[in-house]
């Protein structure tokens, strides 16, 4: 929402990012061996979940390099170069989008950005905090968002389609114990127990 007495330069144009989701569903079906999502029923779950696991990996690895370098673009157009519809730009929500400038800026996505009445104010606060400025921030933004969002986007799939070969190893013929199965992908135990209860609990088991 814009704020009285900030002057706002023109709208960035965000990313394709319905296509980005639909590439990431695709990219996940893949390296899942999947043609389809309803081929899940067919798929042997031991494979899977050692599969599925190795996408949410590699998600997290993408995320461990981007996300800082997203917010930190986000944080310097905020502060110096104040732009309209930046949490599109992103694509997250608004409460996203202000939760990624406040983790950047202050430590903690839940802290509220300050409110300030000029450019000149925003600025000078950002030099304070010590907000790092970036060149070509929007260029950059343009960059890492989209490789952000993407893989979010694997990792969210990837995660559900883990749950379900969780659930579907901890029942008959296969009766694995959370144990077992946290073995066989080499995670711990805690990681299964709780995917099997999201899975569960979708299922309303």
């Amino acid at each position: 929402m814009p704020k009285a007495g900030i002057t706002y330069g023109p709208r960035i144009q965000a990313p394709d990012y319905a296509q980005i989701d639909e590439t990431a569903e695709q990219e996940v079906l893949k390296g899942l061996g999947l043609q389809r999502p309803e081929d899940l029923v067919a798929a042997r779950p031991d494979g899977l979940v050692v599969k599925a696991w190795g996408i949410v990996e590699q998600a997290d690895a993408e995320l461990g390099a981007y996300l800082d370098e997203r917010d930190r673009a986000l944080a310097h157009l905020w502060f110096y170069e104040p732009r309209l519809g930046l949490a599109r730009t992103a694509g997250l929500s608004t409460m996203g989008y202000r939760g990624a400038i406040a983790r950047v800026v202050y430590g903690d996505k839940k802290h509220p950005l300050p409110e300030v009445q000029s450019n000149e104010a925003l600025a000078k606060l950002g030099k304070e905090l010590r907000v790092k400025q970036i060149k070509d921030a929007e260029a950059k933004l343009l960059e890492v968002a989209p490789i952000v969002y993407a893989a979010r986007a694997r990792r969210e799939l990837a995660v559900r389609f883990m749950q379900e070969a969780v659930l579907a190893l901890s029942q008959e013929p296969y009766g694995w114990t959370p144990d077992q199965i946290a073995e066989h992908v080499g995670v711990h135990r805690d990681l299964i127990y709780k995917q099997r209860a999201a899975a569960r609990k979708r299922h309303g088991l």
